[in-house]
């Protein structure tokens, strides 16, 4: 299992009041276009069901982290059921997505990938959020198939599972960030790229994320707190 630290803040910006404002999950495999084919066939499998994963993502982030931030969170139902909130699904790219992007119950994807941001859509949300709200933050969980080891064209994945938690201000600057990952205990076969044993991808998907999640309750709140209490002076 693999563990990696990376908590920042960009600014020394204080925030008084936040709102968590989108929870979703990728089933996009790799950031490289050229391996789209390979996992074509994973994609269109109804068994790679992230909803489970995804809610108990959304539950960690709840229930673990927004508290050991030094400023308070808009309650979750009144973010939500605004009927301001479902109108900013026009302004995302992937509101209407059912391949690659499965949201938390009641939550619209909003992408924050740094050179793929929903701009209008994160600006737009302070519009309806209570007046006192200088701040707002999508987490999102995805997940990368990579070679553990290789030779002759066979090799053995594992899945990496990835998670993220972006803070940005009224003028849509990115204030906080945090990434985190951790990899899954088994791996599967493949051959040339493609993937032998699909029936093995969500078994690894859920061992991942359950590391992660383990170690992100155990050996982040120190840590997230201690940066988060540079947006609350």
């Amino acid at each position: 299992m693999l563990l990696v630290l990376g908590v920042s803040t960009l600014s020394e910006a204080q925030v008084k009041k936040a709102a968590l404002i989108s929870v979703f999950g990728s089933r996009n495999l790799s950031d490289n276009p050229l391996d789209t084919k390979l996992y074509e066939k994973i994609l269109k499998d109804s068994s790679f069901n992230l909803v489970p994963v995804v809610e108990q993502f959304e539950s960690v982030i709840q229930k673990n982290f927004l508290p050991q931030f030094p400023f308070p969170f808009v309650n979750k139902d009144e973010v939500l059921s605004h009927p301001e909130y479902r109108s900013l699904e026009k302004l995302t790219r992937w509101a209407d997505d059912n391949i690659y992007t499965t949201p938390a119950k009641g939550y619209i994807p909003i992408a924050a990938y740094g050179i793929a941001d929903d701009e209008e859509a994160i600006k737009k949300s302070f519009d309806y959020l209570p007046a006192d709200v200088d701040a707002v933050m999508i987490a999102y969980i995805d997940f990368s198939l990579y070679d553990e080891v290789g030779m002759g064209g066979f090799s053995k994945k594992k899945i990496r599972a990835h998670v993220n938690l972006k803070m940005f201000d009224r003028s849509v600057k990115r204030i906080f960030k945090l990434k985190e990952n951790a990899t899954s205990d088994t791996g599967l076969a493949a051959y040339g790229g493609f993937v032998l044993e699909t029936q093995k991808i969500m078994p690894m998907i859920e061992s991942a994320s359950k590391n992660l999640f383990e170690d992100m309750k155990e050996k982040l709140p120190k840590s997230l707190n201690k940066m988060a209490k540079k947006l609350g002076k």
